[in-house]
């Protein structure tokens, strides 16, 4: 099946979208949304999700990963919150561990603020910059 004509970021969004993104991720990766509000991205994401031309290249993707039996973040978001519901207790903390790594939480980093101000600015801006 010939997929749907999109322009170039409205495929960027579906791609994002069929690989598991949610709709304001997904519009942040397409779109040069640096400096836009969220009050303002999710609006835009929402009426994207609404043209039916974007609606149907997003099922014929995720169709098209269900065929391939690939293993999308979708599904292991779904896999660790069954996990959660059903495990143990160990379970169910090892599923929210993973949950928080697979979505870029961490606990907080130690920053020593000793020595020159330069040089601490520096490094401040090397740990900020390398997330």
């Amino acid at each position: 099946m010939p997929h749907v004509k999109l322009t170039a970021k409205q495929e960027v969004f579906c791609q994002g979208i069929a690989n598991g993104l949610d709709q304001a991720g997904a519009y942040r990766a397409a779109y040069d949304a640096e400096g836009m509000k969220n009050s303002t991205i999710y609006p835009h994401a929402s009426k994207l999700m609404k043209n039916d031309k974007v609606a149907a290249r997003i099922a014929e993707l995720k169709a098209e990963v269900q065929k391939k039996h690939l293993w999308t973040r979708e599904m292991s978001v779904k896999a660790l919150v069954q996990a959660y519901k059903e495990g143990r207790p160990s379970e169910k903390v090892a599923a929210i561990k993973e949950l928080n790594a697979m979505h870029g939480y961490r606990e907080p980093q130690e920053i020593s603020l000793q020595g020159n101000l330069d040089v601490i600015q520096r490094r401040i801006i090397d740990d900020v910059s390398d997330d």
